[in-house]
């Protein structure tokens, strides 16, 4: 069972890594990139909840299938009574408003809410007009997860480095 979701980690970001590795963006409808974003966002997302896995592996935590956040993997910690560094910069990096982060999960989480329905009467209009808005939408580009992917990969590599010396 060691180093299950360091393979997972892995994998989820090569995932999203091959994704984003687009040739033309330019010959890409907006169907085509909007499934790229969030094909890639999701392998990101998923990247992420087995990482904090990963850590709590790593110093032998039990019960990690639980973990769903940085609070559930700081209170696993402090009831084994250890203290990981790893962990306090993913608090750290949550608390920042614009860490790269912070801006994955709302672009994650705004893909799971409902559509606003705006009914327009016009009277000269004999067939009501629906429009269908994301609520709150959050506005993302392929740069964009290209650079949470790039900010993501470091800190696990870093982490794991660091780790990997004591």
């Amino acid at each position: 069972m060691a180093n299950l979701s360091l393979t997972r980690v892995n994998q989820k970001l090569m995932q999203a890594k091959q994704l984003l590795q687009v040739v033309d963006v330019d010959s890409l409808t907006p169907v085509h990139i909007n499934a790229l974003l969030e094909g890639a966002t999701f392998h990101l997302m998923c990247a992420y909840h087995h990482y904090l896995r990963e850590i709590a592996e790593a110093y032998g935590l039990k019960n990690i299938v639980v973990l769903r956040s940085e609070n559930d993997l700081i209170n696993a910690f402090e009831a084994a009574k250890k203290y990981p560094v790893e962990a306090e910069e993913l608090v750290v990096l949550r608390k920042d408003a614009s860490s790269w982060l912070v801006q994955l999960q709302a672009y994650y989480d705004s893909l799971w809410r409902l559509p606003v329905v705006k009914e327009t009467h016009d009277d000269d209009n004999l067939i009501n007009l629906i429009a269908m808005d994301s609520a709150d939408e959050v506005d993302v580009d392929l740069s964009g997860i290209q650079a949470w992917l790039h900010e993501f990969t470091a800190l696990v590599l870093r982490q794991r480095e660091t780790s990997a010396e004591f």
